[in-house]
């Protein structure tokens, strides 16, 4: 890899991560404002566009900063690994910082336009329960549930054989491919360094399994301005979301197990397979991202949850609420969903990542 290559493909990445930081609140639904319940009103209001003009310097300040440091570990350093991982990492938990930082400052706005202003949270609307919405909801949730399996346990089942057939792997495997799908890093073939490459690979797709089921479980929150264009409109969104999950699923799953078998026979990634699977992913998710945001239950006519209280998150982003028995929620920054740490369930999936990280560099 040249200077030019690095650039090439290290500062686009950058610049997508600040595109998507830059845009988030834009992405976050008309019910909540850097985090903190508000009216969406007032989201035009000059004292909260202050702060989102706010925010938006600071991060694009930010990504100057980490762009020139792109630079210089390029074009000075020639250290193109770290070119690719610290501005990134760096740039992340800066823009975390700031978020905190614009989020308190929302939340004490709020305290104190509070005082001369009744209605800056929004609505405390009924809680609205159908029995036929939900067994429709629980059907489409079981069906996708049974899809999202299968590629799951193709991964488990070649991880699992790849362990069994360790005297037939090369004493030398290659740990690393690059974008041509050519292995760039090798390594001494020991059963710990195989066992770790596997239990990633088995861990980040029972991550995906989980995280998929999870989302689609989470809370839908009727309108009660139109029952039944509501419970379509949230039908049909499972639905799609359902779709996208799957695709997503699967271009991951071939991803992971053609590194597995690539692994097995000490050979080069295909390009074949390799980026018609990270092109499905990227399409799959700029898709989801658009459907979130047109999610019913983001609107400011859905009905108020207990997750729209501002007590139950910390710093807006972190859910800990354990009255309520939902794994997952939706956002209130940015797109997705987010676990609650006030279960039991949370709080393993919450660590469950690291946790197989630091296993996996122990191994090493």
């Amino acid at each position: 890899m040249n200077n030019t290559v690095a650039l090439l493909i290290n500062l686009p990445i950058l610049f997508l991560v600040y595109l998507m930081i830059y845009f988030t609140q834009n992405l976050s639904g008309e019910r909540h404002f850097y985090g903190i319940s508000l009216n969406n009103n007032y989201f035009n209001k000059y004292e909260f566009k202050v702060l989102d003009k706010r925010f938006k310097l600071l991060i694009t300040l930010g990504f100057i900063v980490f762009a020139i440091i792109t630079l210089v570990l390029i074009y000075i350093f020639n250290s193109y690994i770290f070119a690719s991982i610290l501005p990134i990492l760096g740039f992340c938990l800066y823009q975390f910082f700031i978020y905190v930082y614009i989020h308190n400052n929302v939340k004490a706005l709020k305290n104190e336009l509070a005082l001369n202003i009744s209605d800056l949270d929004i609505e405390k609307t009924n809680v609205v329960f159908d029995t036929e919405f939900m067994n429709e909801k629980n059907r489409i949730i079981k069906k996708f549930s049974i899809w999202f399996m299968i590629p799951t346990i193709v991964v488990v089942l070649i991880g699992t054989y790849v362990i069994s057939q360790y005297n037939s792997i090369p004493d030398i495997i290659p740990t690393h491919w690059g974008i041509s799908g050519k292995a760039d890093a090798f390594n001494d073939k020991t059963f710990i360094s195989i066992l770790s490459q596997v239990l990633m690979m088995v861990g980040l797709g029972g991550i995906i399994y989980i995280s998929s089921v999870g989302s689609l479980k989470s809370r839908a929150k009727l309108s009660i301005d139109d029952i039944n264009k509501s419970k379509k409109s949230h039908l049909h969104y499972l639905n799609m979301l359902g779709f996208t999950f799957l695709i997503l699923i699967i271009g991951c799953q071939v991803m992971l197990i053609h590194i597995l078998i690539s692994m097995y026979n000490a050979s080069d990634v295909s390009p074949m397979i390799l980026w018609p699977c990270i092109i499905v992913i990227i399409l799959a998710a700029i898709y989801q991202t658009y459907l979130y945001y047109k999610s019913p239950s983001k609107s400011k006519d859905a009905v108020y949850s207990v997750d729209d209280e501002d007590c139950v998150w910390i710093f807006g982003c972190i859910y800990n609420n354990n009255n309520d028995p939902s794994l997952f929620v939706e956002k209130r920054f940015g797109v997705g969903w987010t676990v609650n740490i006030g279960t039991t369930a949370g709080k393993l999936l919450f660590i469950l990542p690291f946790a197989i990280l630091l296993i996996i560099l122990l191994l090493i």
